[in-house]
């Protein structure tokens, strides 16, 4: 990820990126995206997290995300 893109991401969503949004970027479903999370699959459950109790929804953190496609995992 380019560091334009980066700063545009970071911008528009500071603390955390819609599922639609970050899907793209993932190369998955919105509904795949958040099955993988609820599952605790890697890497997706690194950048991302169930929220809620009765109602899960999925939450993908923008610095996580960013930092996973920057290729810097270890800030993941």
């Amino acid at each position: 990820m380019d560091q334009r893109e980066a700063d545009m991401l970071r911008e528009k969503y500071p603390n955390h990126i819609p599922l639609e949004v970050a899907s793209k970027y993932l190369g998955v479903s919105p509904r795949q995206l958040s099955k993988l999370i609820a599952d605790g699959r890697e890497p997706y459950a690194s950048i991302g997290a169930n929220i809620g109790t009765r109602q899960n929804y999925a939450r993908i953190y923008t610095e996580r995300m960013i930092s996973y496609l920057s290729g810097n995992l270890a800030g993941v």
